[in-house]
């Protein structure tokens, strides 16, 4: 009956944290990270930006603080920062570094879109992105995972709840 306790808390601290992380990213302000990552992608292929939009021959990309990372990042900080262990400062090296990678990926992952926009359509843009940002949600879980093992020190996952 205990682990079942451990494992609502976990949830419901998750709930918490990732509802409020989402809350800041679509509430702040993060336009300057959306038009570099809009102006420095359109100017790799020769395209044209307008703001956080880049214009295509075939359409136009938006984007939005969902395009940032920073979603990705609410997500592994609210699976971090639920459990018990590790310690803060270890929770917190995890994340940043979590943060960095995910970043540095995302943009990635956004490039290839953009491209595979710019060459072959916006309904193979739209896959893309769609299969993409599931790939990027599991390196989050995997990242969290190898992490925290390895951080923490442990070998089951009921040892850091």
């Amino acid at each position: 009956m205990n682990a079942g306790r451990k494992e609502i808390a976990f949830l419901a601290k998750f709930a918490v944290i990732f509802s409020s992380a989402e809350f800041l990213i679509f509430t702040l302000d993060f336009s300057a990270l959306q038009v570099f990552i809009a102006r420095t992608q359109a100017g790799l292929f020769g395209l044209q930006a307008s703001g956080s939009r880049i214009i295509l021959e075939k359409g136009i990309f938006d984007i939005t603080p969902s395009c940032t990372g920073l979603v990705s990042a609410s997500i592994l900080g609210a699976i971090i920062f639920s459990l018990s262990k590790p310690s803060l400062g270890q929770k917190a090296y995890i994340f940043a570094s979590g943060v960095v990678l995910l970043l540095a990926l995302n943009y990635i992952r956004v490039l290839a879109v953009v491209w595979t926009g710019a060459q072959f359509g916006m309904d193979a843009a739209q896959l893309l992105h769609i299969a993409s940002w599931f790939a990027t949600s599991l390196i989050v879980l995997g990242l969290w995972y190898v992490f925290t093992k390895r951080v923490s020190k442990v070998d089951d996952f009921a040892q850091i709840l």
